[in-house]
């Protein structure tokens, strides 16, 4: 049996501390063909020392605008007509290529496949895991890719699908892989293959923007966390503004966006950013009137849960 040509694309910067294994995760495949791109941001760490080691890589290390400018490097550079992506911290399940290859092969006017994740932790040389989310069945796909867990390394493409439907927004810095994939099935009809497996596992660390248990009254998180927010209620207002938009759609975009919202003013408040925090009061009420509502259940949740500003 043949086995398509799959290509991993893994954007790099200053990953030294894990890069190793994320790279082990795919050799171990013992897939027999596949290439693993790395695009990386001219690390100053001992990354690309670790880099040369692997010949088989290929590398490009060069200045770049951010993770999503890398990834869309390595998405050009693929030759394979399955791509997948990689984080340096992250890993790859066992079996995870054969599972992709094979749903593929069944199913050849699929544009992606979907697994499910794990996250995890290392805690004195030992991998826990914490949490498990399944792949994205066809009855829960806007609320998973709007609302909740939308695994997005999970998700494996046709090339194809690039072609026609475009790159990641490189106007996004942390978060165009969920808005692609809202703006795909959007636009272009995609509806994943669902994999009833586990294919990839999210390290969660103190040095991940998204995986981590860092609250967000922390001064440097905090900060950090307004920006991704923002950009989340940036990107929710650009479906917003579309003139046609399905109405399961809408509801779920509209609700996230509140809630977005609430989160950034309950925790640019807190750090005394009080322009910011207003002005995310003020987006969440023009866009929906009923607003103030939404903040009140918020805001009475998070005092249940007795974590202020985490989110």
């Amino acid at each position: 049996m043949s086995h398509p040509l799959i290509s991993i694309i893994t954007p790099s910067f200053n990953r030294a501390q894990f890069i190793r294994e994320a790279i082990r995760s795919v050799m171990d495949q013992n897939y027999p063909d596949f290439e693993h791109i790395i695009i990386d941001a001219v690390s100053t760490d001992d990354t690309l020392d670790i880099l040369r080691g692997y010949p088989h890589l290929r590398v490009v290390s060069e200045p770049d605008h951010g993770m999503y400018d890398a990834i869309n490097k390595g998405i050009r550079m693929a030759q394979a007509e399955i791509i997948g992506l990689l984080n340096t911290d992250d890993l790859y399940a066992p079996g995870c290529f054969e599972t992709v290859s094979d749903e593929f092969r069944r199913n050849p006017d699929a544009l992606a496949v979907v697994g499910g994740i794990a996250t995890f932790e290392e805690k004195g040389g030992t991998r826990e895991f914490i949490n498990h989310f399944s792949a994205i069945g066809s009855d829960e796909l806007w609320y998973r890719i709007i609302q909740g867990h939308p695994v997005t390394n999970a998700w494996f493409f046709r090339r194809r699908l690039f072609d026609q439907a475009g790159y990641f927004d490189t106007n996004f810095r942390y978060a165009a892989d969920r808005y692609f994939l809202i703006k795909i099935a959007l636009d272009d009809g995609v509806r994943p293959m669902p994999i009833g497996q586990e294919l990839y596992y999210y390290r969660q660390h103190s040095g991940s923007v998204t995986m981590h248990t860092l609250d967000s009254r922390l001064p440097q998180y905090g900060l950090l966390r307004t920006k991704v927010l923002m950009e989340d209620i940036i990107a929710l207002e650009g479906f917003l503004d579309r003139p046609v938009l399905p109405a399961e759609v809408r509801q779920r975009v509209l609700r996230e966006h509140g809630e977005r919202c609430y989160r950034l003013a309950a925790t640019a408040l807190y750090h005394r950013r009080w322009r910011q925090g207003s002005n995310s009061i003020l987006r969440g009420w023009r866009r929906n009137l009923l607003w103030p509502l939404v903040f009140l259940e918020m805001a009475y949740r998070r005092l249940r849960w007795g974590v202020a500003g985490h989110g």
